[in-house]
């Protein structure tokens, strides 16, 4: 897989993620592949107000991270699955030697998970 990405678009896609709102976001969207969710769902699944929900999506969009299509007055997102794929392996390949698994058996052990 194609690794060599812009430095930039990797740190604005990370940081993009650094927010507590948009990473729930963008889970969602990950766990509702491939049919995605309109705002006003991801909203109420979330329990956040739809102009917050907005204000992050237009975030992750921006960065590359989800992909938005119009549905009569409705904008359906998705999360942009090849872009996650090449965030992953450019990590894998650029931080973690190559090494498939990174050890991330035993360091994710002590991650806890955000929900």
């Amino acid at each position: 897989m194609e690794t060599s990405q812009d430095p930039g678009q990797i740190v604005a896609r990370l940081e993009a993620l650094a927010s507590p709102v948009r990473l729930e976001i963008f889970r969602l969207l990950v766990e509702q592949e491939p049919a995605g969710l309109v705002s006003g769902e991801i909203a109420e699944r979330l329990d956040q107000s739809h102009n917050g929900i907005s204000f992050h999506l237009k975030s992750l969009q921006h960065a590359g991270l989800v992909t938005v299509q119009r549905e009569g007055r409705y904008q359906r997102y998705r999360a942009a699955m090849p872009v996650v794929r090449a965030l992953v392996a450019y990590l894998t390949e650029n931080c973690c030697s190559g090494a498939q698994d990174c050890g991330l058996s035993t360091a994710t052990e002590s991650i806890s998970p955000l929900t």
